[in-house]
């Protein structure tokens, strides 16, 4: 019997995590978006997508995600695809983590997919407007950040530069991957 797989799409703001995911759920997979995550509590805030997120944010939203983490964690048969941006932090490496238990507790395979996109094409993507509907950062001033993207040391990790590359295509080459590893 195959295994259920997780899949973790991990990438800056504007590298199209949640696109590409929409992509792979028509292949059966059910999305935990990390805006999924944070909207409850984002849609009560008076965000505009410049202004920072206050910090009482953030012990509700860990809140949220246990949650959706205890309830994955007991689904023996779907596919899922997380989203997040992740940066080589302790709170960060500590939510990959937790991403990685839940998808060993049920018995899936697990696939963390970083994702990469030129600068240029990230300051283009993220300034789309459309992203403030779902409560994502427009900030330009975000691009520049000096965070370090996370570090992940996994035998089945897929680095993908989706500069160049529709969300159809970027869904298309994760899927082949899935496919040798079964």
């Amino acid at each position: 019997m195959t295994p259920p797989i997780t899949l973790y799409l991990i990438g800056f703001s504007g590298t199209g995590k949640y696109t590409i995911a929409k992509e792979i759920a028509k292949f059966g997979y059910k999305i935990v978006d990390n805006q999924l995550i944070n909207n409850p509590i984002f849609s009560l805030l008076d965000l505009d997508g410049i202004t920072p997120i206050p910090e009482k944010a953030w012990a509700s939203i860990e809140g949220i995600r246990k949650a959706i983490l205890d309830f994955v964690s007991q689904d023996p048969k779907s596919n899922y695809v997380f989203t997040n941006e992740l940066y080589e932090v302790e709170h960060d490496r500590s939510i990959y983590h937790q991403v990685k238990e839940a998808a060993e507790n049920r018995g899936s395979l697990f696939i963390p997919v970083k994702l990469n996109v030129s600068l240029e094409e990230r300051k283009r993507r993220i300034t789309n407007l459309e992203r403030l509907q779902r409560f994502k950062t427009t900030n330009l001033s975000e691009v520049q950040t000096q965070q370090e993207f996370i570090k992940i040391d996994h035998s089945h990790l897929l680095e993908l530069d989706v500069t160049d590359l529709s969300a159809v295509q970027a869904a298309e080459k994760i899927l082949v991957l899935i496919t040798g590893l079964k």
